[in-house]
């Protein structure tokens, strides 16, 4: 019994994960990121992500996100209530590679003035299949804003960001110590908003 289930798990999740990448950011809002963590070993580890929202209701969205890395990926489907349009609640489950069972995620998202905050956390199987980010930024203009990140298997410190509003567009860095493997590292990134 369990391996018929997984069987048509995996054969659903063969057939659903492209038609979710390639139809949802036709009617969506969306953001393809691009992104490089740089290790002190020499290592560069590519990771792409994509989110994306549609709008159901005044207050409501539909909501997607999905990870590729060299050696995992996650793809996750959930909604979002934004009671004002400066405070946004998602919660999201999905699968991730190499798991039978979902992932979850869930966020808080806070706006005031030029300062926002985002505190967001995932959960797979195993107590130690997890991941949070926690960030707060201030929009100095139009085109650059600095923040402060902190962010499993990432690290912990200073995130800058340069946008090129003409190609709705983002570059970023993040100089980063993860405190949890005692290393530095560094992230550089490329943001499309679509």
């Amino acid at each position: 019994m369990n391996v018929k289930k997984a069987t048509r798990y995996k054969s659903f999740r063969k057939i659903i994960t492209p038609v979710l990448v390639m139809l949802l950011p036709l009617v969506a809002h969306a953001q393809l990121e691009l992104y490089g963590k740089f290790n002190t070993d020499g290592s560069v580890e590519p990771i792409i992500n994509y989110y994306g929202s549609k709008k159901i209701s005044e207050k409501f969205a539909i909501t997607f996100f999905g990870l590729v890395r060299e050696k995992w990926s996650q793809a996750l489907i959930g909604v979002s209530y934004m009671p004002t349009p400066d405070i946004s609640i998602s919660a999201s489950a999905g699968i991730e590679h190499g798991q039978h069972l979902p992932r979850y995620s869930a966020s808080f998202w806070l706006k005031q003035d030029q300062n926002t905050f985002l505190l967001l956390g995932e959960l797979g199987s195993g107590y130690k299949n997890y991941l949070y980010k926690v960030n707060m930024f201030h929009q100095f203009s139009e085109k650059i804003s600095l923040g402060v990140m902190d962010w499993r298997y990432h690290g912990l410190g200073p995130n800058f960001r340069y946008t090129i509003p003409k190609l709705e567009s983002t570059i970023w860095i993040m100089p980063a110590y993860d405190h949890e493997q005692k290393v530095a590292r560094c992230m550089v990134g490329y943001s499309l908003h679509m």
